[in-house]
């Protein structure tokens, strides 16, 4: 068997559907499958030989509407490529268009990855009508497309697409698995305070991240003030990997206006690092305004950390131990959140069995009923 993928993003790129992609091509080849993975070319490509495990074709895109540059230039390598393969696999949303027709075309089975969908929310997420329009389109376009499966990484994702007009025998809910198989911390919890200057009796509340539309840290910035003040022992640890350059000028612009004795902040730092400090935290917050999945909801239930989080998308499903849900896109909803968390006002939750050996078993044995 070989499969060709169709990505926009692939590693060294960050984020939860790269960690998807690269498990999914991974975990397979280890069963003997073959993969080729059409995708984009980094701009900083200075890493790329430790990634490409498997073949990876990578095409240069513009920055400005990478994923419609990538649809288009993609499209003759994806025809080239997949001519050899038994099953094309395509994610949302820079792999819809090209998988489809190629499968038409080549007459190859199809797959499609739908990691979110989120429908006239593009709109509410983004001041960016071209993008908020792309991706709007591209969603009612892939619903619309006949797609041998199309393949939902939570039961939320999976509601949307059935919402959508999705046929249920045309939908395979696979969860995706872990992030990392394992998050190892090797520091004291005094060893890592005294890195980062923490006092012992320091309550700390965290968030990490890219400053995606759709994370919502622009609302938790704006929260930290109010909660300084209700809260003095507290004190917020930042790791956020810059993404949309809007958000991140106000987040930047925001930061400038709160006592630098109460916030440490990290633009981005090594898995290892990264969870070191992590382990620090009191509590977590994830103010994301939607998510299909969730890795960081995982990751902080993995990390055995009090989590407080929107009530959004698949973070009710991902959740897990103690926990504070709050409504989305409201810096007053957090703080009430972080107070409740101070007092200790959580729910529990039994945490759920997220691993990859599953999730490539599923793959598998979907694409051998798709190909026989």
């Amino acid at each position: 068997m070989k499969v060709c993928f169709v990505t926009d993003s692939y590693p060294p790129n960050v984020g939860g559907a790269e960690i998807v992609i690269q498990n999914i091509v991974e975990g397979i080849a280890k069963y003997g499958i073959g993969t080729i993975v059409i995708t984009t070319k980094p701009y900083n490509s200075s890493s790329l030989k430790s990634y490409d495990k498997s073949k990876v074709i990578r095409i240069y895109t513009p920055k400005f509407l990478r994923r419609l540059w990538f649809l288009i230039l993609s499209f003759p390598y994806t025809l080239y490529y997949a001519k050899d393969a038994d099953l094309i696999h395509g994610t949302s949303y820079g792999g819809i268009l090209q998988t489809y027709i190629a499968g038409k075309f080549l007459g190859k089975p199809t797959v499609l990855t739908v990691h979110e969908f989120m429908g006239k929310n593009w709109f509410r997420f983004t001041n960016n009508y071209p993008v908020a329009l792309f991706y709007q389109l591209a969603e009612k376009i892939f619903a619309k497309l006949s797609f041998s499966k199309f393949i939902a990484v939570s039961n939320f994702t999976k509601n949307k697409l059935i919402e959508a007009g999705i046929p249920h025998d045309k939908i395979v809910q696979i969860y995706n698995g872990e992030s990392y198989a394992e998050i190892k911390i090797n520091k004291s919890l005094v060893e890592t305070k005294t890195e980062l200057g923490l006092n012992s009796n320091d309550f700390v509340f965290a968030a990490y991240g890219r400053t995606g539309i759709t994370k919502g840290f622009e609302y938790l910035v704006d929260a930290i003030p109010s909660v300084l003040g209700e809260i003095q022992s507290s004190k917020f640890l930042l790791i956020l990997t810059q993404d949309d350059k809007r958000i991140w000028k106000k987040i930047n612009n925001n930061l400038k206006k709160i006592d630098k004795n109460r916030i440490i902040i990290f633009n981005s730092l090594e898995k290892e690092t990264l969870f070191n400090y992590l382990n620090v935290s009191d509590v977590i917050i994830i103010p994301s305004l939607s998510e299909g999945f969730g890795f960081t909801t995982l990751e902080s239930g993995m990390l055995k950390k009090d989590i407080i989080a929107s009530n959004v998308g698949a973070i009710p499903e991902v959740i897990s131990g103690n926990y504070i849900l709050f409504e989305p896109q409201s810096s007053e909803a957090i703080k009430i959140a972080c107070i409740r968390a101070f007092h200790k006002e959580f729910k529990y939750k039994e945490p759920m069995t997220f691993n990859w050996t599953d999730s490539i078993k599923s793959y598998l044995k979907l694409y051998k009923e798709i190909i026989n």
